[in-house]
């Protein structure tokens, strides 16, 4: 009931999701010409109380059913994380899943995306901005947050100002002006990245591409570094994201995250499920997370181990992971 009680009142305020903030403007707009209507016809009392009440409960019936007032709304991240050159703004693409309701045994699942950004000073939200399945967040590119958008057989790519969101150049802007780029690019961000300033992809037409902004050059080598990034990134998620090394690392990366797990330290825990979470090459040190115990409701555990002198350097009790997702 408590959690309930607290979705509910969340759910009177606007918080970015488009569909959620729609309704919520719907039934303020209402409540706002109800009393202008009150106002102007000096209704009776009897007939103000039974106006006020009737809409009382159409409003919330409203939001219960379509501004998932009080109802779970659980949300996963769908991007790695970006941040600005300040490291003082990060955001990130979530995804939010409303209940449809159930035919045949099914639940059905409808599906919203949302770009959040925080200021990592404050912790306050800075901007959000209403997104689709469609569009992926390819990283920092030019100045700006590169966005790709699926357009049919087509690609399209948009830069955002990650301060506030807004357009730095729109679709038509970005073909106006990258046009050999888009012409050979995919419908699909599987095969893209952007890193230090540089987009590396494979284009439509089977060859693979590097591009800073203004010449755009064949390079066989960014095939491997994109398989690369993917398997470094399958066990170290949006690892590029959040460090500034080229994908010609991938190779020492790697080795150190797999390695490590093969130090007698860490072998210790084999058992309670060892995760390097973090390697950093320049110090040649990994961040590995464990269990204290096999159960799932476990408290984890997390140290960072020097590679160089083969010791942990320090361990904290992190406490117990949900993996369930949040809801708001």
């Amino acid at each position: 009931m408590e959690q309930f009680l607290q979705r509910y009142m969340y759910s009177w305020r606007l918080n970015g999701w488009l569909v959620h903030d729609i309704f919520l403007g719907v039934v303020f707009g209402l409540g706002i010409l109800l009393l202008l209507f009150i106002v102007i016809k000096r209704k009776r009392l009897v007939t103000t109380v039974f106006l006020l009440v009737f809409y009382l409960l159409i409003s919330n019936a409203l939001m219960m059913v379509f501004g998932l007032a009080g109802r779970s709304f659980p949300i996963k991240s769908d991007s790695s994380i970006y941040t600005d050159e300040s490291q003082k703004i990060a955001v990130q693409m979530v995804q939010g899943y409303e209940n449809n309701g159930r035919s045949n045994g099914i639940t059905h699942l409808i599906s919203h995306y949302l770009l959040v950004a925080v200021n990592l000073e404050s912790g306050k939200k800075q901007w959000t901005k209403s997104a689709s399945y469609k569009e992926t967040l390819i990283g920092n590119f030019m100045g700006g947050l590169l966005v790709h958008h699926r357009d049919g057989e087509f690609g399209q790519l948009s830069l955002l100002d990650i301060e506030t969101g807004k357009e730095i150049l729109s679709e038509k802007d970005f073909r106006q002006q990258h046009q050999l780029l888009i012409d050979i690019l995919s419908n699909s961000s599987y095969q893209m990245v952007a890193l230090q300033d540089e987009l590396y992809l494979e284009g439509v037409d089977g060859n693979f591409y590097r591009y800073n902004g203004k010449t755009l050059n064949k390079n066989p080598k960014v095939e491997g570094y994109l398989s690369a990034r993917f398997f470094i990134e399958s066990g170290l998620p949006g690892y590029f994201a959040t460090h500034q090394q080229t994908l010609e690392d991938y190779q020492e990366i790697q080795e150190l995250s797999q390695n490590v797990l093969t130090e007698p330290a860490i072998q210790a825990y084999q058992n309670l499920e060892p995760k390097v979470i973090d390697v950093d090459i320049a110090e040649n040190t990994a961040l590995v997370s464990y269990r204290q115990t096999q159960r799932e409701s476990a408290d984890h555990m997390l140290l960072l181990y020097d590679m160089k002198k083969h010791q942990m350097i320090w361990e904290e009790k992190i406490g117990a992971i949900n993996s369930k997702s949040t809801t708001t």
